[in-house]
């Protein structure tokens, strides 16, 4: 069975190597050079969004099985826009990221009980995975910056 609780400041490093690890192995490969050029330069490398995520601005919550870091799934400051959700590859289809989504979810809602919905940009490959607990398309894919991805919304009941 694996925790998931927010992230401390010291687990945000180790966060982001993990989205990094995952999306080479799960995303890039459907990407052009720029779009995984894109994703290191605005995430894993964007100083301001990594010291956001150690002060709370953008929330992290991790799942750890016995400590040791499984999944992510993180927030822009808005509170309102997933922009990451990885799983290492041994635990894909346990559970892992369904879990991080409630957990994100009901936290979320304890800090803003008004939220109505929440947004994210799908990849490809992630697509199936956001139908399967909710999420709906907004349009068709869409590129930019070299990005793939599929504008998506769940509704909160």
């Amino acid at each position: 069975m694996f925790e998931i609780r927010r992230a401390r400041k010291a687990d945000i490093e180790d966060a982001l190597t993990l989205a990094l690890e995952v999306f080479m192995e799960f995303e890039a490969p459907d990407y052009a050079k720029e779009g995984v050029e894109s994703f290191r330069k605005d995430v894993i490398e964007n100083v301001d969004f990594i010291e956001n995520c150690r002060n709370g601005v953008c929330p992290i919550y991790v799942a750890l099985d016995q400590g040791k870091l499984i999944g992510l799934i993180g927030m822009r400051k808005s509170r309102t826009h997933i922009n990451l959700l990885f799983t290492k590859k041994e635990y894909h289809h346990q559970g892992v990221a369904t879990a991080l989504f409630q957990y994100l979810l009901t936290e979320e809602l304890k800090n803003n009980p008004n939220l109505t919905e929440i947004t994210l940009n799908s990849s490809p490959y992630g697509k199936g995975f956001y139908l399967h607990i909710g999420f709906t398309p907004l349009s068709d894919e869409l590129t930019s910056n070299g990005i793939r991805y599929i504008p998506m919304k769940y509704v909160i009941q």
